[in-house]
């Protein structure tokens, strides 16, 4: 396995951890077939050397969506905040990478069709693997 694919796994495991708590039905790592909302989806992740001469980084990418119904786009909206909270306060240690910095990059609320919402979570990661 590859650095950056390490790093993107040891990354993708926090983040569904981190995810389960925030009050969606169900935390998916991919397009879920069917599902009751709201639920979170992990999206796209974007890798990039963060490295050194002596120290192995990358720089991620991690989005996540909130999806709901309803009159009004509120519940989404505070969903989302508390998805990026919860990735905001990753913990330090991810695998065999260790979580330099998180940084919020966006927040949006979406109207797909009447009463349907997205929420779209963006952060950066920069990690180091250990050791």
């Amino acid at each position: 396995m590859s650095a950056a694919e390490s790093a993107n796994a040891a990354l993708r495991a926090a983040a569904l951890a981190a995810l389960r708590d925030i009050g969606v039905t169900r935390v998916f790592d991919g397009p879920p077939p069917r599902a009751a909302v709201p639920y979170a989806l992990l999206r796209e992740l974007a890798a990039t050397d963060w490295g050194s001469k002596t120290h192995d980084g990358r720089e991620l990418r991690l989005g996540v969506t909130i999806r709901d119904e309803g009159e009004s786009g509120a519940r989404a909206e505070r969903l989302a905040a508390a998805a990026e909270a919860a990735l905001l306060a990753l913990p330090a240690a991810a695998g065999a990478w260790q979580v330099v910095s998180v940084a919020p990059v966006r927040l949006a609320l979406v109207a797909e069709a009447p009463a349907r919402w997205s929420a779209l979570v963006d952060v950066r990661v920069r990690m180091l693997r250990s050791g």
